[in-house]
């Protein structure tokens, strides 16, 4: 009976021992967890603290290892809903992963620069100070049409340049001229730039599958992974990406809404042949010397969007100035509706195969329009 006693109080008394030091203090949940999922590829823990150390080594190894693993093998649910936060709203480029909260974007800096003809520009303040955007870092106003710039902020620069290449010569020269001298390079990384023309009303919209979205989701999207926001949501069934193949075939030999010696807001034509010289929008992408793009890419009409600095930045300053170059052939020319196709070929961030794969078995239409 004596020894049974014993026994007894000797086993206890290891239980006891054991269960201090395989307590989780000396071995974390998460590591056990992993251990119990992994037995086969984990060592054994063992006493010695030398083993121990070249083990929890291991577990950390291993544990980054398969996050990476399950980074690159992430899959996409839908590309049309609210459910998924990967690829959720892809289709039409509303939501992006890692979209900054609005406190988060109330950290960062906002530069505007805005392309001005005719129209006063009151409406641009408003917008900023519904989306608590107000004041931005810079406001830089580049007129081209010799007429008064009304409704623009104290704050503003204003800067007058020939009336070529429509909006997009104005965007190409910020960014050749401008931006370094509006943006430090310590906010870069920190910065995005709001590309406005002077209206964004429905009238100045001519693509019937989509309509002008707010500047907090350009801001979102610009700052997201995508660092890139279109002016533009697209809906129904058109998405907002393209068979790059298939876009690249687009040209556009005449534009009908600006056939008189007058264009529709009554700014005289400089008598310059609208069709360029380019074979198509493929060709004239080639001849910028921009990065190669992947076989498919975002599309962003109307000519308004917001793009990070650091995705600006990421492209040759050389491209830029081609691009700028390009634009000055005339007021009205065909190489401003390439340069529209195109600006989120080259600001946005190319999606991962994962994203791309599900654009594809969702059925893309290729459409190049």
């Amino acid at each position: 009976m004596f020894i049974l006693g014993f026994m007894f109080i000797l086993g206890f008394c290891t239980y006891s021992i054991l269960s201090f030091f395989y307590n989780e203090e000396y071995f974390p949940r998460r590591e056990e967890q992993y251990r119990e999922r992994s037995d086969n590829i984990l060592p054994r823990i063992g006493a010695d603290a030398s083993t121990n150390a070249a083990n929890a080594a291991f577990v950390k190894t291993t544990v980054a290892k398969a996050a990476v693993a399950n980074t690159t093998s992430e899959e996409c649910r839908c590309v049309k809903c609210e459910e998924d936060d990967i690829c959720g709203g892809l289709w039409h480029g509303k939501r992006y992963p890692n979209t900054p909260t609005d406190d988060e974007i109330a950290q960062k800096q906002i530069h505007v620069v805005v392309s001005h003809c005719l129209k006063p520009l009151f409406w641009i303040k408003q917008r900023l100070q519904a989306g608590s955007y107000w004041p931005p870092a810079s406001f830089h106003v580049i007129s081209k049409c010799n007429q008064t710039v009304v409704g623009v902020p104290e704050m503003a620069t204003v800067e007058r340049l020939p009336n070529v290449g429509r909006c997009d010569h104005s965007y190409a020269h910020y960014i050749t001229t401008v931006l370094a001298q509006k943006i430090p390079k310590e906010q870069e990384k920190n910065s995005m730039v709001l590309f406005l023309k002077d209206e964004m009303s429905q009238k100045n919209f001519h693509h019937a599958s989509g309509r002008w979205t707010s500047f907090e989701r350009m801001a979102r999207n610009a700052f997201s992974d995508n660092g890139f926001g279109c002016g533009v949501a697209m809906r129904g069934p058109r998405s907002a990406y393209r068979h790059t193949e298939d876009l690249f075939k687009f040209r556009l030999g005449r534009y009908n809404r600006n056939a008189d010696k007058f264009d529709d807001e009554g700014v005289e034509r400089d008598g310059v042949k609208f069709q360029s010289a380019y074979k198509n929008l493929g060709a004239y992408y080639r001849s910028l010397d921009g990065p190669p793009p992947p076989s498919m890419v975002q599309v962003c009409y109307g000519g308004i969007f917001a793009a990070s600095v650091s995705n600006i930045l990421d492209i040759d300053q050389a491209t830029w100035e081609r691009l700028e170059q390009i634009l000055t052939r005339g007021n009205n020319i065909e190489e401003s509706h390439f340069a529209e196709r195109s600006w989120a070929s080259l600001l946005a961030r190319p999606l991962p195969p994962f994203q791309l794969q599900a654009l594809q078995e969702l059925g893309h239409n290729g459409k190049s329009s």
